[in-house]
């Protein structure tokens, strides 16, 4: 049992909300676990001993300037924020830990494996960045050893404001250094940025638009849109989406060709559901069926989406390898010339932790490249901040870092859907720098695409969606739905224009004065 002691503003806390906890253990995998907050503490009861970390939702408190100088540290006044972090991997004890100090010391060993990893300790310019480091590290040692309880965890928050802080400074100075030499050396493929049109929507008039911001375009086939009654099929919205892009020569990439989401079954299948080998021929007619009607206009498809977190037939591990296996056998063999794709969604794994019918990401992606089916690339979703379940936000640290994870496997990346909303957003999801505006929707996609065209195994990285639809949606598109561009996309514009000209610019992550 890991028992935490919880304050807010130097008290014992009286509420809690733990939507999204969760526990880790060996290599990061959720485990199953029993988690409570009663009396100011949470109390967590894993279904297997060894020891384990805590990840939750937790308020980054942005802290004022006198405070911060107080501290030592840089101004934190605009470093407030709701984001899921960690504690480092701890033992059971009686005697309960301080979880305000433990998410400090949790981020702080991030920091310190990823500079290792990343060779960040002998670069001249990269000194103010690691004075942050060191100045997060002396306010971690202060809440240690500190008199008593409730100035530890005021320490405490001061120790994981300033290391959130300092592992994005680190990560866009990162960035900054590699994406720089990648464009020198011209190893940034020459279609990088995508977006995705959906084309059930008024894609007519976003077609302009997004040939003069971005290199191709991702397009949904939604089993469901194309075969709503059971052989009878309905191509033609999508024949001519397919069309005006082909007209615009905007490349076309095919999304979600196999996706056990809801969104994309169609009503009829479920029945079928006690039935492995109906589903399987069910899903290969399917296939071939979308695979020789569009397979000559894309370039690449997205074979298959998310089976190891919606699983709502309940396959087995086996079922579910053998139908990735059979989807990416089906594009080779009739798609050729395009590239195979397995994508991949929730990439953290929260969902393991309470299903135990689905399968980590890691693990799902390391045995499909060792399993032997033959594919090209994985693609990535990183989607944060909006209504739908397990979108929790993530500093960029953590998002670097999950990627290197990904980057270990062999395979080409591609990130197939980006995205955080420009205006409210779900609060239970978190927040970032601040709550969600045009503003700071901006801010990420500069680090954001920064950080992941950064990396060696990252080929393209694309949004999720090109505009708003109305003022109902999460306001995750780069265009107002009367098509004016946000500031993010002026964003993403000149990062296109820098990859083009090869003369690259720096996102400010050499200096601590960093916008972030």
């Amino acid at each position: 049992m890991l028992r935490f002691k919880v304050f807010q503003n130097g008290a014992p806390a009286k509420s809690l909300s733990l939507e999204g906890a969760h526990l880790l253990g060996t290599d990061r995998v959720p485990l199953r676990a029993e988690i409570k907050f009663a009396n100011g503490e949470i109390v967590c009861e894993p279904k297997a001993r060894g020891a384990a970390a805590l990840a939750l939702m937790w308020p980054v408190k942005g802290l004022t300037k006198q405070v911060a100088a107080a501290a030592g540290v840089p101004d934190l006044s605009a470093a407030g924020g709701r984001m899921m972090l960690e504690t480092a991997r701890l033992v059971e004890r009686a005697r309960p830990y301080i979880l305000n100090v433990e998410l400090a010391r949790g981020q702080l060993m991030r920091i310190s494996l990823k500079r290792e990893d990343w060779g960040l300790y002998d670069y001249a310019e990269g000194a103010p960045i690691y004075q942050q480091v060191d100045q997060a590290r002396d306010l971690l040692i202060a809440a240690i050893t500190a008199p008593n309880e409730a100035k530890a965890s005021e320490l405490g928050d001061a120790a994981v404001a300033a290391s959130v802080r300092a592992g994005e400074v680190v990560a866009a100075f990162h960035a900054d250094v590699f994406l720089k030499r990648r464009i020198e050396e011209h190893k940034i493929v020459k279609r990088p940025l995508g977006c995705r049109i959906e084309p059930a929507g008024e894609w007519q008039a976003q077609i302009e638009p997004l040939s003069q911001a971005f290199d191709f375009a991702l397009v949904p086939f939604s089993w469901r849109a194309i075969e709503p009654s059971e052989g009878k099929y309905q191509p033609e919205v999508l024949e001519r989406c397919v069309q005006s892009l082909r007209m615009r020569k905007v490349p076309i990439w095919g999304q979600s060709l196999l996706s056990f989401d809801s969104a994309h079954l169609p009503d009829w299948l479920p029945t079928l559901a006690d039935d492995y080998e109906q589903i399987r021929e069910r899903t290969a007619r399917q296939i071939k069926y979308v695979l020789k009607q569009f397979g000559a206009h894309v370039r690449a498809w997205e074979v298959i989406s998310g089976i190891h977190a919606s699983n709502a037939f309940k396959f087995s591990f086996e079922q579910l390898m053998d139908l990735t296996r059979v989807a990416t056998i089906l594009v080779k063999q009739m798609s050729p010339r395009s590239k195979a794709i397995i994508g991949i969604v929730l990439p953290w794994g929260e969902y393991y932790a309470s299903d135990p019918r689905t399968i980590p990401p890691p693990l799902y992606a390391e045995m499909a490249v060792e399993s032997g089916i033959n594919f090209d690339a994985f693609g990535l979703e990183m989607q944060f901040g909006t209504g739908e379940q397990g979108l929790y936000v993530r500093d960029l640290m953590q998002i670097s870092a999950l990627l290197d994870r990904f980057g270990t496997l062999g395979k080409p990346l591609h990130i197939t859907a980006a995205g955080v909303p420009s205006s409210g957003g779900s609060a239970s999801r978190g927040s970032w720098r601040g709550a969600w505006s045009e503003a700071v929707q901006a801010r990420w996609v500069r680090e954001f695409f920064r950080i992941a065209l950064s990396k060696p195994f990252v080929e393209t990285v694309s949004w999720r969606m090109l505009a708003d639809q109305s003022a109902d949606d999460d306001f995750g598109g780069l265009l107002r739905p009367d098509l004016s561009p946000k500031p993010a996309c002026t964003e993403l514009k000149s990062l296109h224009q820098e990859l083009k000209a090869g003369t690259p610019r720096t996102s400010g992550g050499a200096t601590p004065e960093i916008d972030i």
